[in-house]
């Protein structure tokens, strides 16, 4: 019996079962967070196992094998499906998944069968602790580390935090397996010092996997080298001294330490290099170290190619969640390393600047800062960055300006930052001071000098495209207005008539009934225009129209112009879905256009004939007609018309809205001098009863 394995083991699988308690209490029915859980009980089992196994050296060595290829299997499938919405974009990605799936079950199906073949099943796990598997436990961990690689890799920067953790933990599990089972294919023998560790060291992924899990709870001559390269070169140095005097220290126990010696050394060796790779991870070291490396091996403080690459991928990712405001002053803030900040924007309307977004700080109230102040007078003058700690220490560089109250009340002010377009300040940014490296030097200034021109272009650009989105909702207005006026013109018409005939006419009866018709039609005409104010196009009031009775109606109505329409409908009871009033303006529109364009002389006719499911309306004159350029590129656009003053262009457009809604089709024949001809077809909906409507031609003359 080894009591160091026990120990080892039993204080593994006590802290997996731990976790897993509370992954189970915490579950918010996420699959993730699930899997997480069964991973978590699967490394207890194991673990427990292993423990009885140092206990009772004559365990079955199947039981070991077992638990190994569950508890890798479980972790390999959890990392497989945090990588699954990356399967559809890398074919390499998809292999991993399979393999993270399949490769343990295959494994376990070939050991187990290659036992019963040679009936070695119960054999301990002295004697049947074999090659194949040790070379699985090798394959299993380096299979680990590549898939723990390519989510890490794939991860948004802002997700990483939340996620590093989780990486670390279950790299210290698979990391340890392929150094156990490389070791052991290596020497052709397992080393039972490792072996027994191995409980203790994956132990100590627990408290990481425990961190990621409380942020993840939804589960969802100046020496010019690479920047890069330096870092990583002075984090390997830093990491190598680190590890050595580790390792010193642990060969110091591994001597003196009598029978736990080896077990201590390879204990404080995992735990050390834990704590190096945590702190590694760490924002604040990184940037301590790189503030360091910069002072004294480099000749400019930035490496400019990867920041301007960095800011117009930032200000180009529309996906982060952040408004234009915001994006300028992270992407400003990131390359300095400031903590969060403030933009304000010029506005005529309001006299000054006002705050538009803030980055990690909410707005102040009463933001505003009127264009008369002595810090816009100085930004506009001088066009300064501003390093709020000078100004506090040397207030004489900056002309003694007394600062606006919205900028004074930042204690942790660290520069403000004018936005020139065209040498012109339309805002500034406000930092707020970084957590390292506070001082402004001349690079500092010259690079938020060009940030602040692109970050102005930028914002200006943005600010145009919603004066133009504001211009166009307007524009869409002015449309509406010109389509009532439209109507209204019409209806105004009508009204002229009969009050230009009342004075001759008014004693006639047939005069006064078809005049007070004509009023009638009128207003309601114009209550069913409220309603089409009130209620969108698409919800108005559609029912069957009777294409016959429509035409003789509009004929009607647009006989006292001349040319007289003529009507020849070879209809027999077809009916159309559609707004009725709508249907009628638009054939009265048409006719009248017709009659504008036409001369006296000439003809207007309309004809309605029937064409399977369908119905076609023709209106055919013989006016000025048009050109093919006019049809194609003016006929249909608002307020577009060849009659000068007497039309507003808008009649062809609403027919056409009008028949697109309604399932039909308008196409147009027009040469110049030989008159137009305008072609609907309408979907049919119902017919009348045989003989209810006949064949009728009708010629409108006279009337109000």
């Amino acid at each position: 019996m080894s009591m160091i394995g026990v120990v080892s083991y039993g204080v593994c699988a006590a802290a997996f079962l731990f976790l897993a308690v509370l992954m189970a209490t915490s579950w918010r029915g996420g699959v993730h967070g699930a899997l997480l859980a069964v991973a978590c009980v699967a490394t207890a089992l194991w673990a427990g196992v292993l423990a009885w196994s140092a206990h009772a050296p004559t365990s079955p060595a199947v039981w070991i094998e077992g638990t190994e290829l569950l508890r890798s299997g479980l972790w390999l499938l959890f990392l497989a499906w945090l990588l699954a919405p990356l399967r559809r974009e890398s074919g390499a990605i998809r292999v991993l998944q399979i393999l993270a799936v399949a490769a343990p079950v295959g494994v376990l199906l070939l050991l187990v069968g290659q036992r019963v073949v040679t009936g070695s099943l119960g054999q301990p796990l002295v004697d049947g602790l074999h090659g194949a598997f040790i070379g699985a436990g090798m394959a299993f961990g380096l299979l680990g580390l590549v898939l723990l690689e390519q989510l890490y890799r794939n991860l948004p920067q802002d997700r990483r935090w939340a996620m590093k953790f989780l990486c670390l933990g279950v790299g210290v599990i698979f990391g340890y397996d392929l150094y156990l089972f490389s070791d052991s294919l290596l020497f052709q023998q397992l080393d039972s010092t490792a072996w027994q560790a191995r409980g203790a060291v994956q132990a100590l992924a627990v408290p990481l996997i425990a961190v990621a899990a409380t942020r993840n709870r939804s589960w969802d001559t100046p020496v010019f080298v690479s920047r890069h390269v330096a870092f990583h070169t002075a984090a390997i140095v830093a990491a190598g001294g680190y590890l050595l005097l580790i390792a010193l220290g642990g060969y110091y126990i591994r001597d003196f330490g009598g029978t736990w010696g080896a077990f201590a050394q390879i204990v404080l060796t995992a735990a050390a290099a834990i704590a190096l790779i945590v702190v590694a991870a760490s924002g604040d070291v990184r940037a301590r170290l790189r503030v360091f490396l910069t002072k004294h091996f480099f000749s400019n403080k930035y490496d400019y190619r990867e920041e301007w690459l960095r800011l117009t991928h930032r200000l180009a990712d529309e996906d982060d969640g952040l408004t234009p405001y915001q994006r300028a002053i992270h992407v400003v803030a990131m390359i300095v390393g400031s903590p969060s900040g403030l933009v304000w924007r010029h506005h005529e309307t309001e006299g000054g600047f006002t705050p538009q977004g803030g980055w990690k700080m909410d707005l102040p109230e009463n933001g505003l800062i009127r264009d008369d102040e002595p810090l816009v007078q100085f930004l506009r003058q001088h066009k300064w960055i501003i390093d709020m700690a000078e100004y506090r220490q040397q207030p004489e560089r900056y002309e003694h300006i007394p600062l606006p109250r919205p900028v004074a009340d930042i204690e942790r002010a660290w520069a403000v930052i004018p936005l020139l377009q065209q040498e012109t300040v339309t805002g500034f940014i406000l930092l707020t001071r970084p957590d390292v490296n506070t001082e402004i030097t001349w690079e500092d200034r010259d690079l938020l000098k060009t940030l602040g021109r692109q970050i102005a272009s930028y914002l200006g650009q943005y600010e145009d495209a919603q004066a133009l989105s504001q211009a166009r909702q307007f524009e869409a207005f002015n449309q509406l207005t010109a389509f009532l006026m439209h109507d209204l013109k019409n209806l105004i018409a009508q009204q002229s008539l009969v009050v230009k005939n009342a004075e001759k006419h008014k004693h006639n009866p047939e005069f006064v009934d078809d005049a007070m018709e004509t009023i009638g039609n009128s207003v309601r005409r114009m209550e069913r225009l409220l309603e089409h104010l009130q209620r969108s196009r698409q919800h108005g009031l559609v029912e069957r129209v009777d294409v016959a009775h429509l035409l003789a109606d509009a004929v009607r109505r647009c006989g006292d112009r001349k040319p007289s329409p003529t009507l020849d409908v070879q209809l027999d009871g077809e009916q159309v879905e559609a707004n009725p009033e709508e249907f009628a303006m638009v054939m009265v529109h048409l006719i009248r256009n017709a009659q504008d364009a036409t001369p006296e002389s000439g003809q207007v006719s309309i004809k309605a004939t029937p064409a399977g499911d369908e119905v076609v309306l023709e209106v055919a004159d013989t006016g000025a007609g048009m050109s093919p350029e006019f049809i194609r590129n003016e006929l249909f656009r608002p307020f577009k018309t060849t009659k000068s003053s007497k039309g507003m262009g808008i009649g062809a457009h609403q027919a056409r809205e009008f028949v697109h809604q309604t399932g039909g089709q308008v196409t147009v024949l027009s040469k110049p001098g030989e008159g137009t001809h305008f072609r609907i077809t309408l979907p049919v909906v119902a017919r009348a009863e045989a003989g209810q409507q006949p064949q009728q031609s009708v010629h409108a003359g006279g009337g109000s």
